[in-house]
C-alpha cells in the first residue's frame, strides 16, 4: 500500500489505464467484432482495486426519457403481394455521469458526464442493454483502450513500431547536431580525429554515428564529447 497512498486520483487512474490498454475483440455478433464488456472490467476493476478507486454511474434526476419507436417496413409475401410489416422497440436515454472516486480520500474525485441510450421490446431491457453498451464505450475512451479487431500482439506490435519511428526521428535530430560539431571540432582540431574515432566506437562498433537509432544513445554521445573535447578547450 506504500506505493498507492502516494498517488493521487489521477495518477491512479493513470496506472489503470496502463494496465488495460489493449483488449482484444473476441465476440462477433451483427457482421461485426467487438471487445466483450467482461475482458475489459476485468482489467480496469483489478486495476481498481490494486489502486483503491470506485467508478460510481449515476443517472441524472429528471433526464431519463422514454418513446416508442414504430417503424413501418415494406415486405413482400411469397406470391409477391406487397405489404407494410410494422415493428415496435422501446428507446431509453437519460444523461449520465459517470464518477471516480479515491476509496483513501473520498473528497478526491472526478466526475464525467457521459449519455446513455438503448432500446429493446421491453423498457428494462432497453435500459439494460443501454447501460452496458454505455459503460464499455465509457471506460474505452476513458482509458484509450485499444479494442484490437482480432490479434492484441499485432496492434502492440503496430504500436511499438509507431514509438520506435519517433524515436528514431528524434535520435537523427541528436545525431545531426552532434555531426555539425564533430566537424567542425575536427577541422580546428585534425590531430584529434583518432580521439574522436575511438570515442564514437564505444557507442557504435564501426565508428559510423550516423546509423545510431536511439535517442539515449545519441544524447549521451553528444554529452560525452562535448565533456572531452568541447569544454576541455
Amino acid at each position: 500500500m506504500a506505493e498507492t497512498e502516494t498517488l493521487n486520483l489521477i495518477q491512479k487512474l493513470a496506472k489503470i489505464r496502463a494496465i488495460s490498454d489493449v483488449v482484444a475483440k473476441e465476440k462477433r455478433g451483427y457482421n461485426y467484432s467487438y471487445a466483450d464488456i467482461t475482458s475489459i472490467l476485468a482489467k480496469i476493476t483489478a486495476g481498481m482495486k490494486k489502486y483503491g478507486v470506485s467508478l460510481i454511474p449515476q443517472i441524472v434526476p429528471g433526464t431519463s426519457h422514454v418513446e416508442q419507436l414504430v417503424t413501418s417496413n415494406t415486405k413482400f409475401t411469397k406470391t409477391g403481394e406487397a405489404y407494410e410489416a410494422k415493428t415496435s422497440e422501446m428507446l431509453v436515454t437519460a444523461d449520465m455521469v459517470f464518477k471516480w472516486v479515491d476509496d483513501a480520500n473520498p473528497e478526491d474525485f472526478i466526475e464525467v458526464p457521459w449519455f446513455v441510450t438503448g432500446s429493446q421490446g421491453d423498457p428494462s431491457q432497453a435500459l439494460g442493454s443501454g447501460l452496458t453498451y454505455c459503460t464499455r464505450y465509457f471506460l474505452c475512451n476513458y482509458f484509450q483502450i485499444a479494442q484490437a479487431d482480432s490479434d492484441v500482439d499485432a496492434y502492440r506490435s503496430k504500436q511499438k513500431a509507431a514509438e520506435e519511428s519517433e524515436d528514431k526521428a528524434i535520435a537523427e535530430e541528436i545525431i545531426a547536431q552532434f555531426d555539425g560539431i564533430v566537424r567542425q571540432f575536427l577541422a580546428d582540431h585534425p590531430d584529434k580525429a583518432d580521439d574522436v574515432k575511438n570515442l564514437v566506437k564505444r557507442y557504435v562498433k564501426n565508428g559510423n554515428y550516423l546509423a545510431i537509432k536511439e535517442p539515449a544513445l545519441a544524447a549521451d554521445l553528444l554529452e560525452k564529447f562535448n565533456e572531452k573535447f568541447i569544454k576541455g578547450e
